[in-house]
């Protein structure tokens, strides 16, 4: 369908309530990358929300290859697969394709500066860990991060501690281990975090999920982002402190690098 035919009603219920998730999903050579734990989450999201469905993880796949063809972007794409409940508690969906650029695939050499998004604070259930259509903390903390020059800003919880960015998980490493907040805090269960944290765990890494303040975010040596577009991003600045990337750098070519050879 053309991108600027209407799709829906005033009735949609993702419209009106927020009522369904999404997938961000890149498509590289072809691939769909990291589909297993993309469709993982998408279905258990749906069993979590008690949305019917009868779709199979194959169609959906089918269906992003088929689009991204028609749209002509298979070499690098960003998907966006939207799924939300109808009157009738049935999952309905629909997918968007538009080509990337190869930056995305690259390390970044200027690193990022972050803030602190002070005006919303995150639940810290079992549902904040879905990526929900109701993100309007994250909607918000983004308004908030260019309004203040700023790449990025960091949601805070109900705890005040760090739950993650507008569109990123965030990792820290003090001296020899990483640190990442755990589910528990709010997060976004996002799918390179799950790739990550099991990769550091294979290779010995001293990985630790738990609380994150702010103190302890000032007091890391290095700070990374990572979501399903752009990998892993390194920090360079957080309210004045300068952070290294040498270890980031590290990581970044052992687990992702080689994704793109």
């Amino acid at each position: 369908m053309p991108a600027d035919e209407l799709l829906f009603t005033s009735q949609n219920r993702s419209f009106r309530y927020g009522d369904g998730v999404f997938e961000t999903i890149k498509i590289c050579k072809g691939k769909i990358l990291f589909e297993q734990f993309h469709f993982d989450r998408l279905f258990l999201s749906l069993k979590m929300l008690q949305i019917k469905f009868s779709f199979a993880r194959e169609l959906l796949s089918e269906n992003i290859s088929a689009l991204c063809k028609r749209n002509d972007c298979l070499q690098l794409a960003r998907i966006r697969l939207a799924v939300y409940r109808n009157y009738q508690n049935e999952a309905e969906y629909v997918i968007e394709a538009t080509a990337l650029s190869r930056e995305v695939n690259q390390w970044n050499e200027k690193g990022l500066t972050l803030g602190l998004f002070p005006y919303s604070r995150k639940n810290s259930d079992a549902f904040s860990n879905l990526k929900s259509a109701n993100f309007l903390p994250y909607v918000l903390a983004e308004l908030y991060a260019k309004e203040n020059g700023l790449d990025d800003a960091l949601v805070l919880n109900a705890f005040n501690n760090i739950a993650d960015s507008s569109k990123a998980n965030i990792f820290l490493i003090l001296k020899n281990a990483v640190y990442t907040p755990a589910l528990s805090q709010g997060c976004i269960s996002g799918v390179v975090r799950r790739f990550l944290i099991d990769g550091l765990k294979q290779n010995d890494y001293r990985i630790f999920q738990q609380e994150i303040s702010e103190a302890d975010l000032l007091e890391a040596d290095e700070v990374f982002l990572t979501n399903s577009i752009y990998d892993l991003r390194w920090v360079q600045s957080f309210k004045g402190k300068n952070y290294s990337h040498e270890r980031t750098f590290n990581i970044y070519q052992q687990f992702f690098s080689t994704i793109y050879s």
